[in-house]
């Protein structure tokens, strides 16, 4: 008998003895405690994970070769489904919760699916799209209850000759090159799910025009860009972008312009660098999407002064950030690094007046656990959150760790202006391909009044066991 089938037994009911044992353990934790939330990420840091899909960005393929393929159609779509149990401990570093009696648990569903056609008719016509849909698969809109269904790309292609290429349609544009934070990426409805970061993020309704440099791999593109929410000659936007291949780095320079919100200017710049492929980009805008916190009353009425993007619409914001990605595949090994510098973010005694101001109104209020409280606390959280301008993460990744089933990951994030962060090593078992399971605990630290241990409630701990299914036809 050869030593495969010798072991196979064996593995096979090592698998299901493990599985066996970690629903117990993420059960029977649960069981004993009362029904509480536990700390939602997720809420925090992005929408509800959706299913990765087929990505229809711009890529270094040829156009020509692309776009002329007569391929009739093709139809696939994508599975994803989750379970997880998380507990979490409010004050685990110094006693007061007890170890294996967690003050808050969560018992959280994950269910989605992605299907896509590609149709391609014609030699120089395509037709893409995709629709998706999650748990719960109804949801209430003005009290009435309607499919959990969202169309996320309906594009087509064709082009003129052979040289300039078109496509018109609701389709992801994804312009910058960071990995945690984009500031380049001025285009895309979605901002970055740090936890989820590969997942493909929504883009709008466009027309952009493709001119291939010929005799080179430097690309041109303009874009018209539409506000599906409100379509009209003021609310629409244009945009250029030029991609130049210098040597083995690329360059990428790009302008937007929206007359009711800003003008930006973009770089980018990608490349090797020894053994790193090293990332960067900046980007200058005249205007600010973003509702800015003012000052905080802190007697009654406990009125909050915001200045909108009217006010700021003649302010100037620089944000950048560099990266480097460092992969071994031998070692199974990769390393993500990354730091922003957040230009929208508040100078240091703007935001600690404007908590001190908050603090004082939530006590004034009768306290963060009273109707008003609850509501400034609110306000105090949604402040924090991005207030920084130093920021920094690392994501590291190492597979094949005793065995070629198991992996381990560490994400750590930091806001380097307030030294508050969060820390997340993990570890995955692919019990088969398409099926996995995953422990993780979290750490949130920073001061009091630090933004992640703020909008966490503290200095908190948190540990989630999980179960995943996923697969694509």
């Amino acid at each position: 008998m050869s030593p495969a089938n010798l072991f196979g037994p064996w593995k096979a009911m090592v698998r299901m003895v493990g599985i066996s044992v970690f629903f117990f353990i993420a059960t029977g934790m649960g069981i004993a405690q009362d029904s509480q939330d536990a700390m939602d990420l997720d809420a925090l840091f992005g929408d509800e994970p959706v299913v990765a899909q087929e990505s229809s960005e711009e890529s270094k393929i040829d156009p020509v070769a692309s776009l002329t393929k007569t391929e009739g159609v093709r139809i696939g779509g994508l599975f994803s489904g989750s379970l997880s149990s998380a507990f979490t401990w409010n004050k685990l570093w110094d006693g007061s919760s007890p170890l294996f009696n967690p003050e808050n648990r969560a018992l959280t569903l994950g269910l989605g699916g992605t299907l896509f056609f590609d149709a391609r008719p014609e030699e120089n016509f395509r037709v893409y799209g995709s629709a998706k849909t999650s748990w719960p698969f109804l949801r209430t809109d003005s009290g009435v209850s309607v499919p959990n269904l969202q169309i996320f790309e309906l594009f087509s292609d064709f082009s003129l000759d052979d040289r300039i290429f078109f496509r018109f349609g609701k389709s992801t544009v994804k312009w910058g090159v960071g990995y945690f934070w984009s500031p380049a990426d001025v285009i895309n409805l979605e901002s970055i799910n740090i936890f989820d970061a590969e997942t493909p993020r929504e883009g709008p309704v466009n027309f952009r025009v493709h001119l291939p440099l010929l005799g080179s791999q430097s690309n041109f593109y303009i874009y018209t860009i539409l506000d599906s929410s409100d379509v009209k000659f003021e609310t629409s936007a244009l945009a250029a972008k030029a991609e130049l291949l210098l040597g083995s780095y690329e360059l990428g320079l790009g302008g937007y312009y929206r007359y009711d919100t800003a003008e930006r200017a973009m770089l980018t710049l990608t490349g090797p660098l020894g053994d790193l492929d090293i990332f960067g980009e900046a980007m200058v805008s005249r205007g600010s999407t973003k509702t800015f916190v003012d000052s905080i009353l802190p007697t009654s009425p406990y009125t909050i002064a915001t200045s909108d993007r009217g006010k700021n619409r003649a302010e100037y914001f620089f944000s950048a950030s560099a990266g480097f990605l460092y992969s071994n595949r031998d070692k199974n090994l990769s390393v993500i690094a990354q730091y922003f510098f957040n230009g929208e973010g508040y100078a240091p005694a703007l935001r600690d007046s404007l908590i001190a101001d908050g603090k004082t109104a939530i006590a004034n209020a009768g306290g963060p656990d009273s109707s008003l409280g609850k509501g400034l606390s609110a306000g105090l959280a949604g402040l924090l959150l991005g207030s920084g301008q130093h920021y920094a993460a690392l994501n590291l990744s190492k597979g094949e760790v005793f065995g070629e089933d198991l992996s381990v990951s560490l994400l750590a994030l930091a806001n380097l202006s307030d030294l508050s962060g969060i820390v997340k090593p993990s570890l995955a078992w692919s019990v088969t391909e398409n099926f996995s399971l995953t422990a993780s605990p979290t750490f949130f630290f920073g001061p009091e009044e630090g933004e992640y241990s703020f909008v966490a409630g503290g200095n908190i701990v948190t540990f989630t066991l999980g179960a995943r299914l996923t697969g694509s036809f």
